[in-house]
């Protein structure tokens, strides 16, 4: 390792812990703790938006309403959450990105649920329109079957928790599965825009982008860990979420990782006991903000500054 990234590295460790984000007792009368798993910043609302696993609650019968969140600059949820007009349940939404036109990008996991059962509604890409303080669908498909059709991965089913939209790609980070060595997997999606149109996606357009050696260190054992959420930096730099797949050893904590434009791979901090899941550059532009699940505790959120993020730049 250069001095020039054990530098950053270690400034990046020396930062301070996730501070609590404010939910107010009115949104948790009609929802669940939120359990942040995407977050994106809205210029139009002047707020963060920020997807959860779960939203309503299961007792009055508004499980899985179709609601995000929205954030203040200063970590305080509102009090009145975000609907998604014409669409009755959203099932486990796991990522968020700016999309071209002043939309957002946003997808379920496409995975099966708890019971093993692989429904529809959790295989949706959506492209979300904001007007009258409301999001619209405009266009969206199942990915999933695409990706199976395409024949790039050791098998059909496929756990998605992150998307970044960059350069008119649609880039989405896997959870699982992992690469026959055991690499987490980004896939790239050539004019997704088209096929949004299209209600469609060509198995053609799909193609296997970066395969990343994600491995930590737990009780002794290098444990493998899955993408949970990525966004695009500007200087081509990919910052990177991970915590331990399902069915997989634990990792004891997710980790925040960057892909450098030369396809290095850096792996900047790890979060003890934390499930970081989502990752956004802030509104000013000049930090990495990183929200965390906290199990229907209180959710936590942390800021990196970018130049801490990206380190030193080299001599000339």
């Amino acid at each position: 390792m250069s001095a020039l990234v054990r530098w950053f590295v270690a400034a990046i460790s020396l930062l301070g812990e996730p501070a609590p984000l404010s939910v107010p007792a009115s949104l948790l009368a009609r929802t669940t703790m939120p359990e942040p798993s995407g977050i994106v910043w809205s210029p139009a609302l002047s707020r963060y938006i920020v997807i959860s696993d779960d939203t309503g609650l299961k007792e009055s019968g508004t499980n899985h309403i179709p609601w995000l969140f929205t954030v203040s600059r200063e970590g305080a949820f509102d009090a009145e959450p975000l609907p998604i007009s014409g669409l009755d349940k959203l099932n486990d939404a796991e990522a968020i990105c700016p999309g071209p036109a002043q939309t957002f990008l946003l997808t379920t996991s496409h995975s099966a649920n708890k019971k093993g059962q692989d429904k529809k509604k959790r295989r949706r890409l959506y492209q979300l329109s904001l007007r009258d303080h409301a999001l619209h669908i405009e266009a969206q498909f199942d990915l999933a079957d695409a990706i199976a059709a395409s024949g790039l991965l050791p098998t059909p089913s496929v756990d998605i928790e992150a998307l970044a939209f960059h350069h008119d790609d649609l880039y989405v980070g896997l959870k699982s599965p992992q690469s026959a060595a055991g690499e987490a997997l980004i896939l790239r999606v050539r004019e997704v825009m088209r096929a949004l149109k299209q209600g469609a996606l060509s198995p053609s357009s799909i193609q296997v982008f970066a395969k990343l050696p994600l491995r930590v260190e737990h009780s002794g054992a290098q444990i493998i860990q899955g993408i949970s959420d990525m966004s695009f930096l500007a200087d081509g730099s990919l910052a990177l979420l991970a915590n331990s797949p399902k069915q997989l050893p634990h990792d004891g904590g997710g980790a925040l990782w960057l892909r450098k434009p030369d396809g290095s791979l850096v792996l900047l901090r790890r979060f003890v006991g934390l499930k970081p899941e989502g990752v956004t550059v802030s509104h000013d532009g000049k930090s990495l903000l990183v929200v965390f699940d906290n199990d229907r505790k209180q959710p936590l959120w942390i800021h990196f500054p970018l130049p801490a993020v990206l380190g030193p730049r080299p001599p000339r």
